[in-house]
């Protein structure tokens, strides 16, 4: 579901960037890039539970 928000809001960014004013767009691709890394901690650190 977050990969989903992720893609979508990368999307909006995109169209922003091409349309749109120069600063939002920076503003909005600084969110999504604070909100991937923030995804990728989140998913890097979890346990996996392993039993062989």
């Amino acid at each position: 579901m977050e990969f989903t928000a992720l893609f979508l809001a990368i999307t909006i960014a995109l169209l922003v960037a091409w349309r749109g004013p120069r600063p939002v767009a920076i503003g909005l691709f600084a969110v999504i890039l604070i909100a991937c890394v923030a995804t990728l901690l989140h998913h890097a650190t979890d346990r996996l539970t392993l039993s062989f």
